[in-house]
């Protein structure tokens, strides 16, 4: 989908998609049985009926599939984000164990790392665009790290939970820019859409009155909210439901407190 199509709000998207699929099947239905003279036996309508079950059926799991893998794949991205924050924090931390100018170089870059995400690659994956300053960042601190020289048996002990911290980091970052760029194929979304608008075609054989009116009108709300919920979790990092980047600013905002407090002390 278009990236215009998530700056707008839930509820106008919602009815864009779920509106558009609900005039469709009235528009269909009005335009075919006014260029459609015929007028189908009872046997026929009941085949047409009993043929929109079995597509639907078949319809309604594709949707359900898609629908269950839109969702993992989101919670997967907010596992990545969650587990970055936290891992950050985590090695902010194991790094105070050290007194040396090393380690807290470490430190710095560890926090500069962080406001580079925030501020520079999250609007970035909103983009679906790399970020190379934070590349840079990281880079730096990942030197930091490597540079550090225990001087003392404790920071030699630590030293390997440092670099299991470090690597743990890496793993959660690249989880994280592989979520960003997920999203559902193209020709899944062709099927479903394809398979949507063959369950609502043998419906269009109905006569015109108001009861049948209703049904396709019903038939298209119900798809067109599936697939609204499809397209809102298709990107994990963009739109109005997309993944917050809380976790990083609340480390940030931890490390700024804790810097205060030591320097009031």
């Amino acid at each position: 989908m278009p990236l215009w199509l998530y700056e707008l709000p839930n509820w106008q998207l919602g009815m864009l998609i779920t509106g558009g699929l609900v005039a469709l099947g009235q528009g269909g239905h009005m335009v075919f049985q006014q260029f459609c003279r015929i007028i189908f036996p009872e046997s026929d309508r009941n085949l047409a009926i009993a043929l929109m079950a079995v597509v639907a059926t078949v319809n309604s799991l594709l949707l359900a599939f898609s629908a269950i893998s839109v969702w993992d794949a989101f919670g997967a991205a907010d596992r990545a984000v969650s587990g970055e924050a936290t891992t950050i924090g985590e090695l902010s931390r194991d790094l105070t164990a050290f007194d040396s100018p090393q380690s807290q170089q470490a430190g710095v870059r560890l926090a500069a790392y962080a406001r580079a995400v925030v501020d520079d690659e999250w609007a970035a994956m909103r983009m679906d665009q790399p970020s190379p300053t934070t590349w840079v960042d990281f880079d730096l601190m990942f030197d930091a790290v490597a540079r550090i020289d225990p001087a003392t048996a404790r920071e030699t002990a630590l030293m390997p939970e440092i670099w299991a911290r470090a690597n743990e980091l890496v793993k959660y970052r690249r989880a994280r820019l592989d979520a960003s760029k997920g999203r559902v194929p193209g020709t899944l979304w062709a099927v479903v859409l394809v398979g949507t608008l063959l369950t609502m075609l043998p419906a269009f054989v109905l006569p015109r009155r108001p009861f049948n009116r209703v049904g396709i009108a019903v038939l298209s709300l119900s798809m067109g909210l599936v697939l609204f919920f499809i397209a809102a979790l298709d990107r994990p990092f963009v739109g109005k439901e997309s993944i917050s980047d809380e976790p990083f600013e609340a480390y940030l905002h931890s490390t700024v407190a804790s810097t205060s407090a030591a320097s009031r002390r």
